[in-house]
């Protein structure tokens, strides 16, 4: 056991649908929320990063600088200065391509501090004025700013376009302090379901075709998942579900891991009395076989290919298998591919210009599918993350293809 600081919430199963598997259409169907269920999903999910926060012991409120993370204060602060920035605070984009506000926040300091755009990464610790105590009043705040505001919007996307980016905004920073958890060796968050044994031997074909890619429907929708166009794909074979622990540690034990890595095993794990152990947030257990492997970098995932004769698939590939029903994903890992992050035909930046764009660099790479730690309103089978593909400490792995 690693006692880190952190403790463990009350969990909101309602949200996550915990035990029942994960519904598709959740995801789908969290893009057009009107305004009256979007104002009870605000609500229901602030109340996990309000808990977070609450839940910290104090030692854990200024962790350790470490590469890949937050720390856990201001991630939270983070959420609820963005909900106020845009639900509230009249945006708009400027023409020397930053964005400013019309309206000021409730927290005089609450830009300097808490804005990801021009707050260096190494300057987010250890900041003064950010505590339990300001954190909590500041979440509680804006959400009322948020909730006042959004009942005045009429029911159009347009009007409330920056109520589901927002809401969609905290879900993705609930996971990222899930990874913050995991990294530091804290208790598994109340929103991070159990990871599933889920393994299913083989692979299915997809057919060759023309398969409609990207997000063409009405609701909220990111600016680098626009708009639907077909893509010729032609047949290929993946598998029916990500490589499992079993399958990595034969990998890992045949030496080809530590040739191509230069580690002796992947991040998490640790031999003791002859076999395999993973740390999952705070609990070291014997690794299960037929879970999939986790928190592997893409790097890590084409070094397995590279051994297994095989290939990461690509964005369109995934999808494409995915739209047909030929692969079990969500509940699990996210998934990389052998795709960079690049902007779709016709792409336009969205108000929130830093949401992509910065990223299209070529070094970037798409995950496709959710993780254990993924809010279910997030599985939706045209969503592209993208992270360095030399990333291991997010909830990723990879299924491969031929």
């Amino acid at each position: 056991m690693i006692n880190s600081g952190f403790t463990n919430q009350l969990s909101h199963t309602a949200l996550l649908d915990v035990g029942r598997g994960v519904d598709k259409s959740v995801g789908t169907n969290a893009r057009t929320l009107g305004r009256a269920a979007l104002a009870d999903a605000l609500i229901e999910l602030r109340a996990y990063t309000r808990d977070f926060v609450l839940g910290l012991a104090e030692t854990a409120l200024w962790p350790p600088v470490a590469r890949g993370i937050n720390p856990p204060l201001w991630e939270c602060a983070h959420i609820g200065w963005f909900a106020e920035w845009w639900c509230v605070r009249d945006p708009y984009n400027t023409i020397d391509g930053t964005t400013a506000a019309n309206k000021p926040s409730l927290w005089h300091a609450a830009d300097a501090m808490l804005n990801s755009n021009t707050m260096a990464h190494d300057d987010r610790w250890n900041l003064a004025l950010l505590t339990r105590k300001s954190t909590v009043a500041f979440l509680d705040d804006t959400l009322a700013e948020v909730l006042s505001a959004l009942a005045a919007q009429p029911e159009t996307d347009a009007s409330l376009y920056p109520f589901r980016l927002s809401r969609f905004h905290e879900a993705m920073h609930l996971e990222a302090l899930a990874w913050c958890a995991q990294t530091l060796g804290g208790a598994r968050p109340a929103w991070v379901r159990p990871l599933q044994a889920m393994h299913r031997p083989g692979e299915v074909i997809v057919p060759a075709g023309e398969y409609h890619c990207g997000h063409a429907g009405v609701g909220f929708s990111f600016d680098n998942e626009r708009d639907g166009f077909n893509v010729a794909i032609e047949a290929f074979s993946i598998d029916h579900t990500p490589v499992s622990n079993a399958q990595f540690a034969q990998f890992v034990e045949s030496g080809e891991f530590h040739a191509h890595t230069g580690s002796p095993h992947p991040r998490y794990w640790r031999r003791v009395d002859g076999g395999w152990q993973t740390r999952h947030f705070d609990l070291w257990q014997a690794l299960d076989p037929r879970a999939p492997v986790i928190h592997v970098s893409a790097l890590e995932a084409e070094a397995y290919c590279h051994w297994a004769g095989r290939r990461l698939p690509t964005e369109f590939e995934w999808e494409a298998a995915a739209q047909i029903g030929a692969t079990q994903w969500g509940n699990s890992v996210w998934e990389w591919t052998a795709t960079p992050f690049a902007p779709y035909p016709g792409f336009s930046a969205d108000r929130y210009r830093e949401y992509s764009e910065p990223w299209f660099d070529g070094e970037h790479r798409v995950l496709r599918g959710g993780s254990h730690a993924t809010l279910v309103l997030m599985h939706d089978v045209k969503y592209r993350n993208y992270f360095l593909p030399d990333r291991s400490e997010v909830f990723a792995g990879f299924r491969t293809c031929a």
